[in-house]
């Protein structure tokens, strides 16, 4: 059963790594210059038939719009600073599918300098299509249990 497995690929985890800390660092910044539009800054690493699961909610792409246009309303709403640290903890390569865990956190801090921080746990699987790497699963956890 384990040599149905196959063998881990360095390039193929470090691809799928990298674009998963670009789209964070991209909704970082899109969202503290107050420009955060999900077709445009992170759709296009979205694949059509992607799953979402968030706050026990099933969906597809629109429940992950909903849920990151949520957050970057209300980053520009109450003129907040949007940190989000997130730490890959486990990854499994699956040939053209990466599985990727991360925990972390979101930090608002806010013109008074005081912060509020909503710690996050997400799961996702990137799956190669046409030679780049898309989101086909992402699963929003707020704890760091699952």
């Amino acid at each position: 059963m384990l040599d149905d497995i196959g063998t881990i690929s360095i390039h193929r985890v470090d691809a799928a790594l990298a674009l998963h800390e670009d789209v964070v660092r991209i909704y970082e910044q899109a969202c503290n210059a107050h420009t955060f539009d999900f077709e445009k800054d992170l759709g296009r690493f979205v694949a059509p038939d992607v799953t979402v699961i968030s706050g026990g909610q099933l969906g597809g792409p629109w429940l992950l719009a909903e849920t990151l246009d949520a957050r970057a309303d209300y980053v520009r709403n109450t003129d907040a600073i949007l940190t989000v640290n997130l730490k890959t903890t486990c990854v499994a390569d699956l040939a053209t599918t990466v599985v990727l865990v991360a925990e972390g956190d979101f930090t608002f801090t806010y013109g008074d300098l005081t912060t509020y921080t909503l710690p996050l746990a997400t799961s996702s699987t990137l799956r190669l299509v046409d030679g780049r790497w898309v989101f086909q699963h992402v699963h929003f956890s707020r704890g760091r249990s699952w």
